[in-house]
């Protein structure tokens, strides 16, 4: 007789609720915004989670993320590439910012609509990201619904 295990069910419930969009009175602020859920609490909140564009920027450049998302469609016709590349872009960071939202809760978060400011869990996120880098990858593949060739 095999043993079935149960999911463990994630106490928290993180769902995006739109972005990247630019900050109104900051144009070198992106922010994401989600709607998250604890399980013990009766309703949801939403939070807002800023990146710099210079964070942005350090982190495509770090993890060379532009020259893996042109090898990752380079199967796909040119017009077609660029567009995916774009939204690629876009996915990167709402990644981006689902991972600091994952720290900022790991730190706490209150029942409360609220924000992370970009200048929060800074190295935290790189640190972060060095250890999920791969599986970032897969989920921004994953939501354009690009399957690499064999």
């Amino acid at each position: 007789m095999s043993e079935l295990s149960f999911p463990k069910i994630p106490q928290y419930r993180m769902t995006l609720f739109y972005g990247p969009e630019q900050h109104e009175s900051d144009s070198e602020v992106m922010y994401c915004v989600f709607n998250v859920k604890k399980r013990s609490w009766k309703g949801g909140v939403q939070v807002a989670v800023e990146l710099s564009r210079r964070q942005v920027s350090d982190i495509r450049e770090c993890f060379q993320v532009d020259a893996w998302l042109q090898a990752s469609l380079a199967h796909l016709l040119p017009p077609e590439r660029k567009d995916y590349f774009e939204r690629g872009q876009d996915i990167v960071i709402q990644q981006l910012c689902l991972l600091k939202l994952q720290l900022a809760i790991e730190v706490g978060i209150r029942q409360e609509n609220s924000r992370i400011a970009h200048d929060d869990l800074v190295s935290e996120l790189v640190e972060m990201l060095k250890k999920v880098e791969s599986t970032m990858k897969e989920e921004v593949l994953q939501e354009l619904d690009i399957e690499l060739p064999a």
